[in-house]
């Protein structure tokens, strides 16, 4: 089949208003900032409705080309998984579909399309009283429903239960062009019959003892595409107390860090190094250098917080219950006048940020972060640091109620100099081997480290993954070439 006649069937399904050709705008798929390849797509559609994705699917299925589904237009993206494996490639962009279907206060739960935006939904929930469960400081145009399918730390462990949260249940079309609800979105009864009973697709598990949503989250678009998805919410409390305590080294903060999290006392905890802290509270990087070189190397940050008549009392034992941990592990020496506003604090982790904040210092950045135990990560900073005295962030969160921890390294460079960008590639590639070699578990593997992540798992991973493509994708059209699957 010749081109043009592929092009004129995807403008019979997406209209011509919504499917492009034009070479300006497939460059504008064709890199992110990763050091993956640059390839541009033949084209780009933008569906409208869940219809028009399952006809394309469909399609693709007869006529052998591949898809590559994403939900946000605007970047800049990053990880080098939305860029095109094959040439005869098209990209369906999401953005369109950006309704916020349902808000459930109640059930404290809402229900969005995969264009939903950060700086969309935010302000929509703080109008109920609702918040979202946010990662570090999102990037305003990020899609709320990539950042949860992509399973992005979350920076209040204490509400952090499963692998999967803040994600619920979802609406998905396999690579087969098959519609699939999951959870108990799957039924009886329609959405609509569901939510008219009161019923708020909270429970992703199922249905029966198959939850596939298990293996939908983390595919990178390679098994199905996503049109709707439920996440959990919470209440914005009435009062929030920020407190940022300094350290020149690292072990106090995270036994202070372990003991927090183990009485779920707080909500918002974390630890940053100097330059990650100052990169999130400044806008350049000059003041960045500034605050960097006024604050200790390392800061835990938390928040204790109180809703309702009795915020204050919550707030009073709290401080008591903490004070007495911190006196109990001879920390309270630490505990200083903050240098930083807590208005700023409370604003990076409570709101979207239109300027990625890693890209502020230099203009480039990469990240290696992957999941480990509390006992290793001294021995893993150790390991990057030796490889990058400087121009490197860190970024300590504990996650699923502090039972692991994602531990996250920014590599700061200017993509200008390509003496600078070549040698942070091969300081990316380096280091992040001789994690893995150590013992980092990288739960997410992106472009250009993926193959490094399943040379090291033995190989019935491998073909237990590839058994489940086959079921859900057979003829390969989803995104081909991610993860472990082939191109």
């Amino acid at each position: 089949m010749t081109e043009d006649i592929l092009f004129q069937k995807l403008v019979e399904i997406f209209s011509s208003k919504y499917v492009s050709r034009e070479r300006n705008i497939l460059n504008n798929y064709s890199k992110d900032l990763s050091f993956y390849p640059e390839k541009a797509p033949k084209y780009v559609a933008w569906p409208t409705d869940t219809k028009k994705i399952e006809e394309v699917l469909k399609l693709a299925n007869e006529l052998k080309f591949s898809v590559i589904p994403i939900s946000s237009s605007s970047g800049p993206r990053h990880h080098g998984d939305t860029i095109p494996h094959k040439d005869n490639t098209i990209v369906l962009d999401l953005s369109n579909m950006n309704k916020i279907l349902n808000i459930d206060r109640k059930n404290r739960v809402v229900m969005i399309e995969p264009g939903v935006t950060f700086g969309k939904l935010i302000p929509e929930l703080q109008n109920k009283g609702l918040r979202l469960l946010l990662p570090l400081h999102p990037r305003d145009s990020k899609s709320v429903l990539t950042s949860a399918l992509e399973r992005e730390p979350i920076t209040i462990p204490r509400y952090h239960w499963d692998s999967s949260d803040p994600l619920l249940c979802t609406e998905v079309f396999f690579g087969t062009g098959d519609l699939f609800r999951t959870g108990t979105a799957a039924g009886p009864g329609t959405i609509k019959e569901q939510q008219a009973t009161g019923q708020a697709q909270v429970n992703p598990m199922g249905p029966t003892q198959f939850s596939p949503f298990r293996v939908i989250q983390g595919a990178q678009g390679s098994l199905g595409v996503v049109t709707w998805a439920t996440l959990k919410l919470e209440l914005i409390p009435t009062i929030q107390k920020v407190v940022h305590i300094q350290s020149d080294t690292i072990p106090e903060l995270l036994n202070l860090q372990h003991e927090l999290i183990k009485y779920r006392l707080c909500n918002e905890l974390l630890i940053l190094n100097n330059l990650n802290l100052a990169c999130l509270v400044k806008k350049n990087a000059q003041e960045i250098t500034e605050l960097k070189n006024k604050i200790k190397r390392w800061n835990l940050l938390y928040i204790i917080a109180g809703r309702g008549k009795l915020a204050e009392d919550k707030i009073s034992y709290l401080e008591g219950d903490i004070r007495d941990i911190i006196g109990d592990l001879g920390l309270k020496g630490l505990i200083s006048e903050n240098i930083i506003n807590d208005n700023d604090i409370l604003q990076v982790l409570s709101q979207a940020t239109p300027d990625p904040w890693r890209l502020k210092l230099k203009g480039g950045y990469q990240d290696i972060f992957f999941l480990t135990s509390f006992e290793k990560i001294t021995e893993f900073i150790s390991i990057v640091e030796k490889e990058v005295p400087q121009d490197l962030g860190i970024y300590i969160q504990p996650i699923n109620q502090g039972t692991s921890y994602h531990c996250e390294f920014d590599l700061y460079y200017d993509p200008s100099n390509d003496a600078e960008k070549t040698n942070i590639k091969e300081k990316f590639l380096k280091i992040s081997t001789n994690l893995m070699d150590s013992g980092a578990f990288f739960n997410r593997p992106y472009g250009i480290l993926t193959k490094e992540v399943y040379k090291r798992h033995d190989d019935s991973t491998q073909t237990a993954l590839k058994k489940v493509k086959k079921i859900f994708d057979p003829n390969n059209v989803l995104n081909p070439g991610v993860l472990c699957f082939d191109e």
